[in-house]
């Protein structure tokens, strides 16, 4: 019988306890600084979208505003551009998935109403939303004088139901994006959440009103 000599190379070596500890501890640093980043990205990311929902909002007033001399607002329930409407008021268009598509004659969706300058004449116009978002616009209500039928002027408020930011419109300083932040909203449902401001004519609506943020509660005017 032929015994074989064992031959053991020293120089071959694995990773020790303390290396592989290091890898981790080190892995473990890179996650807690790339995650949160990554988060407030995909945050700030909703939140622009919310504001593109403001801009549009504005364009489909200027679209009722050039048909009736008014502005309208958007409803609570999904309907087709040939419903009637049924008033300036408080109305989240949020409030159903429906509404996150234009409406159409035969297709329930998001729409703003309006009423005529002169005679009374109802007229819609489709306005999409696009999925998880809310939007309330309100017209100023009915009025004596210059504005009979309401609508003079408008606010509009939108957020994404995964944002932290709601923003908002005042027509009667329509240059400036207002918004509201709670960090809360991230993950407190859907809905616009933020306090909604009634439209009043020829006024700031937005400036040092509440609007239910925190750590700041009031509407403030971005830069």
């Amino acid at each position: 019988m032929t015994l074989k000599k064992l031959v053991i190379n020293h120089d071959q070596k694995g990773f020790t306890l303390v290396e592989l500890m290091i890898v981790v501890a080190i892995i473990g640093i890179l996650a807690a600084i790339a995650i949160p980043q990554f988060a407030a990205y995909r945050t700030r990311a909703i939140n622009a979208s919310a504001k593109a929902v403001a801009s549009n909002a504005k364009g489909t007033q200027a679209d009722l505003n050039s048909e009736l001399g008014r502005f309208g607002w958007t409803e609570a329930l999904p309907a087709t551009l040939a419903a009637g409407t049924v008033g300036p008021g408080a109305a989240d268009s949020g409030a159903t998935p429906a509404l996150a598509i234009p409406a159409t004659a035969a297709v329930a969706g998001s729409r703003m109403n309006g009423i005529g300058i002169v005679a009374i004449k109802d007229f819609s116009v489709p306005f999409g939303l696009g999925a998880n978002m809310v939007a309330d616009v309100r017209a100023s209500g009915v009025t004596v004088g210059a504005c009979p039928n309401g609508g003079c002027s408008y606010t509009i408020h939108t957020k994404a139901s995964r944002g932290d930011t709601a923003y908002a419109v005042d027509s009667d300083i329509n240059s400036v994006l207002f918004s509201v932040s709670d960090p809360n909203w991230k993950t407190a449902g859907a809905g616009l959440q933020a306090t909604a401001v009634v439209a009043v004519d020829n006024a700031d609506d937005f400036t040092a009103t509440d609007g239910g943020g925190v750590p700041l509660p009031n509407w403030i005017a971005i830069p």
